[in-house]
């Protein structure tokens, strides 16, 4: 599956670089992710990080719909716990469920207006991976990586609000971009809080099993060129 998920995303990044006549737009997000479903039943914990999306077709006065790229990473489950050598809470960003999704968006909406509303549609892959590391009392490193990767698929709404001074989608529109979108992932194996513990200088843990379902929430800009 990892195979056919590399080949999907280098055809799409080559018919990006060749749709040279199209309206492009970039923009960049905030994320904040909220696991629902069976995945929050194992984790509840929000994720946060990052989201960059390249639209090689744009919507535009001519065409009301557009395709893209969308590259999003974001950990969940950032905590404190206690080092059990020195007895201090330090954070545990290593314990983490963190995510490197890429999919293909499909975006349709109004060919007019300074606020535009719009719907789109994702299909793609992630790859989820958690890595722990503790030092020894002789200062020997322990580490634990898990990782699985992931279908993913999903649906978005949200709406732009032009702030630059050019009237719609000409060169250097500005928009603030607010959005939020319901993610879906086939089954794939991870940890959670309570399936990992150190003890005698090795890691013991279980794995949890389930589909991945999450609701995201993302704040940012975007600009056309």
């Amino acid at each position: 599956m990892k195979h056919i998920y590399i080949l999907t995303i280098s055809a799409i990044l080559l018919i990006s670089f060749s749709s040279t006549k199209a309206q492009h737009s970039l923009s960049i997000h905030f994320t904040t992710a909220i696991p629902t479903g069976d995945f929050r039943n194992f984790d509840n914990a929000e994720g946060f990080g990052g989201n960059i999306e390249f639209f090689f077709i744009s919507p535009s006065q001519k065409k009301p719909f557009g395709m893209g790229i969308s590259l999003s990473y974001f950990a969940q489950g950032l905590f404190f716990f206690e080092d059990p050598y020195t007895g201090e809470s330090v954070l545990s960003n290593n314990r983490a469920n963190n995510f490197i999704n890429t999919h293909i968006v499909f975006q349709i909406e109004p060919p007019s207006g300074h606020i535009k509303p719009y719907f789109e549609t994702l299909f793609g892959g992630s790859y989820i991976f958690s890595y722990s590391e503790m030092l020894t009392p002789d200062y020997v490193p322990v580490d634990l990586y898990i990782d699985d990767w992931a279908w993913s698929y999903g649906i978005g709404t949200g709406i732009k609000i032009l702030v630059s001074e050019d009237d719609g989608y000409g060169q250097g529109s500005v928009f603030i971009d607010l959005k939020a979108r319901y993610l879906r992932g086939t089954e794939v194996s991870y940890l959670d809080r309570n399936s990992i513990r150190y003890a005698n200088d090795s890691f013991y843990y279980t794995l949890n099993k389930s589909n991945t379902e999450m609701f995201t929430l993302q704040l940012g800009a975007v600009v056309y060129f």
